[in-house]
């Protein structure tokens, strides 16, 4: 699956840092399994286009 986001830094570092802190309790072990899952493969989405499009100073 593809999925674009248009994103400012700010954002990207927020989201990035909501997907590392963020630990589910839903009370339904499988549904939380498949969140942390998902939150995990974002992060490395997010890690990976920082790394290809590093912010430059202004």
């Amino acid at each position: 699956m593809l999925v674009q986001f248009d994103l400012n830094q700010n954002d990207l570092d927020a989201l990035l840092r909501h997907c590392q802190t963020f630990r589910p309790a839903t009370g339904d072990g499988r549904e939380d399994a498949r969140l942390v899952d998902a939150l995990q493969a974002l992060e490395q989405a997010l890690l990976e286009v920082e790394r290809e499009h590093p912010q430059t100073a202004s």
